[in-house]
């Protein structure tokens, strides 16, 4: 069990326990249950041709609010990968690193203290596709497939998940052939924090008009039913 699960409060609360009891009389509890009531809610009438009941209220409340996150979460990836991952990658350019010989070291580039660039190097998929990388100090390294004639070259490896490098000595590049798509994959025009934070805003604006104007959408399908059902 982890620190935080075991830690308790004087009176034996746990510490998930204590944020669960500050939430329940917080402001911020109130102002989401506000928002959530004012306008997440949907409020279907009583219709003429179709019947809609509670469960099928709630089923689409549930999708509208889905649908929502999963925009906000798209949204915010893709704002994270143009910003952190892409920074990296800009660097790269920016420095002309695309040979081995060109390379440059995390401390180079300024990211030597950046946990989610190394976390990236090491465990994340996102670099994997452009960013390549040797070691001078790791002569166990053979470059896959290729008798290559220089010393750097012959320390060149593509970065694999799980890879632990050397954060001091491992130097990164972007070979020239793989600058195309670096540059469209991590190109920062328009999706950055500012776009995501526009997405998110325009999406919770749109989710509460579909949850406050759908009711009279609805009643105004069932009126056309109506008008059209023979006499």
């Amino acid at each position: 069990m982890t620190f935080f699960l075991a830690a308790t409060s004087p009176a034996g609360e746990s510490f998930w326990e204590k944020i669960a009891a500050w939430y329940q009389n917080s402001l911020l509890r109130e102002l989401l249950t506000y928002f959530e009531q004012r306008y997440f809610t949907v409020d279907f009438r009583t219709y003429n041709n179709f019947t809609i009941t509670s469960q099928t209220t709630q089923m689409i409340r549930n999708m509208v609010l889905a649908i929502l996150i999963g925009i906000l979460l798209a949204s915010l990836y893709v704002a994270y990968m143009r910003s952190v991952p892409g920074g990296f990658v800009r660097a790269l350019l920016r420095e002309g690193a695309d040979t081995p010989e060109k390379a440059k070291t995390l401390r180079e580039l300024g990211y030597f203290r950046s946990p989610m660039i190394r976390r990236e190097l090491t465990v994340g998929n996102s670099l994997r596709m452009v960013v390549r990388y040797h070691d001078p100090k790791d002569l166990s390294i053979e470059t896959e497939g290729q008798n290559l004639q220089t010393d750097a070259k012959k320390h060149t490896r593509t970065l694999k998940t799980g890879k632990k490098l050397n954060f001091l000595s491992a130097r990164f590049y972007i070979p020239e052939e793989l600058h195309y798509r670096a540059d469209i994959r991590f190109d920062s025009k328009g999706s950055g924090w500012r776009f995501a934070i526009g997405i998110a805003i325009a999406s919770v604006i749109v989710a509460a008009l579909i949850c406050i104007f759908l009711p009279d959408i609805l009643t105004l399908v069932d009126g056309i039913i109506s008008l059209a059902a023979p006499k």
